[in-house]
């Protein structure tokens, strides 16, 4: 995106798809960063792993080295994991090696006050001029699932995805890693980017807006070293790749924990605001929320507009989901006269004749007459989504226990089930309408009965204001796509 960028496609290549990588710090006591950090590399058998212990002869099975300098190869990425008042001279001996990129996970630098941040300019000063690109300090790790590699201390195959998550915080990073794969969502990369003393956030910006693995891109920011830079980058990237962001520090006291934590400045948060949309960046509350957007744009249409139609197993979830969603901006859609005559036709007489459409009546294990439902208010031109709120599918419990089904039973009842799903997909795809599914009941259900409503593409959330929520996001990008397109 930008004919002379600050850091080169080798740079890059070398921190993700590095052939070599010394581990500094490597260490033979199980649960260390050093070892787990060892032990996670190793998984792929073609990648060159070194690591650097001067007092032990070898980590984890493998020769060590006493320094990177004595390593007979050379080395793309160094993994720094030792003492922070050692770093100076550890990033000393790695321009004298030549190491190409390096990942410093060590903390104690600006984080800690003025002679941390001292500390941390020394270390920065001796990798500018010696020519490497660093992540960190004060960082969790990083991992590219097309090529294998974490420095977070993984074990086993990473799944390929297409959701790439940057975070000014290692733990945050970890639980957004986490809480997207619970949902079945599998990452390009994901980089804890913190103390940004080199490399920082517009940097993997700039990278991942090319990076064709990556078709979304998720952020926790605490504050920006060049604003303007990221937001020319932002307005270049995000009508073909959304970006979803967490941005925290607005108030008095988390912009001090902000800088307490990463040494980063806040800033004025209602300009942060303002830049986001301006630059079409969807700016969510908190972790949670970026999550559930991040699954609504890769499993789910854009809805067109901004009417709701809301299908419900009882009067009281419709009027609660109705509410949430005019809090959020959200139109309750009119239907259409063939949808109510549509509708009179699957219905007892006791339906309201209009939207929220209340059941009234059918089981809730129905899923046959749901389907049904559904279709007919995703064929109404006054509707740009559907909010379907019933308990439609029971867990294993409720199946044998109510129905009295044996395995089998629930085998063939499932796959029933799988096959109303699958009309429901087919709709969503033919009208572009998201379907977004509710629970009655306090949280989800059991993960069976959840990934199979992810089948169908459905946009699964735990109750109406955050379904609502998610809503809002993806009219409100719709829209902003619509304005760039000249619509």
């Amino acid at each position: 995106m930008n004919n002379s960028p600050r850091v080169t496609s080798e740079s890059w290549h070398s921190l993700f798809s590095p052939a070599t990588v010394a581990v500094i710090g490597a260490s033979n006591t199980q649960g260390s960063w050093g070892n787990n950090a060892m032990r996670g590399l190793l998984n792929v058998k073609s990648r060159r792993i070194y690591p650097v212990n001067p007092s032990s002869p070898e980590v984890v099975g493998v020769k060590a080295y006493r320094s990177v300098t004595d390593i007979p190869d050379t080395i793309d990425l160094a993994v720094i994991v030792v003492a922070e008042k050692i770093v100076p001279s550890v990033m000393r001996e790695c321009v004298a090696k030549g190491v190409k990129t390096a990942i410093i996970i060590t903390s104690g630098f600006g984080e800690m006050g003025e002679e941390g941040r001292q500390l941390e300019r020394e270390v920065a000063d001796i990798a500018r001029e010696g020519g490497i690109h660093f992540i960190g300090p004060n960082s969790m790790g990083h991992a590219d699932t097309g090529t294998q590699l974490s420095t977070f201390g993984q074990f086993g195959k990473m799944p390929k995805g297409e959701v790439a998550v940057l975070a000014q915080s290692g733990s945050t990073c970890l639980k957004i890693v986490r809480s997207l794969a619970e949902t079945g969502i599998a990452l390009s990369k994901y980089i804890s980017t913190g103390n940004e003393a080199d490399l920082i956030t517009e940097d993997y910006l700039e990278y991942l807006a090319d990076d064709e693995d990556t078709k979304i891109i998720a952020l926790y920011l605490e504050g920006l070293r060049d604003g303007r830079r990221f937001f020319n980058l932002a307005k270049k990237i995000t009508p073909r790749k959304p970006i979803v962001v967490v941005k925290v520090g607005g108030t008095e006291e988390s912009a001090r924990a902000v800088m307490s934590h990463t040494g980063a400045l806040a800033g004025a948060d209602a300009v942060y605001t303002a830049a986001f949309k301006q630059s079409g960046v969807i700016r969510v509350e908190d972790d949670d929320e970026l999550c559930d957007v991040v699954y609504a744009l890769l499993n789910s249409p854009l809805p067109r507009g901004s009417r709701t139609g809301i299908l419900s197993i009882g009067g009281g979830p419709g009027a609660l989901a109705a509410e949430a969603c005019e809090k959020e901006g959200l139109a309750i859609g009119k239907l259409e006269p063939s949808t109510v005559t549509k509708l009179d036709g699957l219905l007892s007489s006791r339906w309201p004749r209009r939207n929220p459409v209340d059941m009234a009546g059918p089981s809730a294990a129905e899923m046959s007459v749901v389907t049904n439902l559904l279709s007919v208010m995703m064929e109404d031109k006054n509707l740009d989504f559907i909010f379907l709120l019933a308990p439609i599918i029971m867990d294993k419990s409720l199946l044998a226990g109510r129905l009295g089904l044996n395995p089998e039973g629930i085998k063939a009842y499932r796959a029933k089930e799988e096959k109303n799903i699958g009309l429901i997909r087919e709709k969503v795809e033919q009208y572009e309408k998201p379907v977004v599914m509710m629970w009655q009941w306090r949280g989800f259900s059991d993960p069976e009965v959840t990934t199979l409503f992810r089948k169908g593409k459905f946009i699964v959330c735990a109750n109406a204001r955050r379904a609502a929520r998610v809503m809002h996001y993806l009219v409100w990008y719709r829209n902003y796509l619509d304005v760039v397109a000249g619509k």
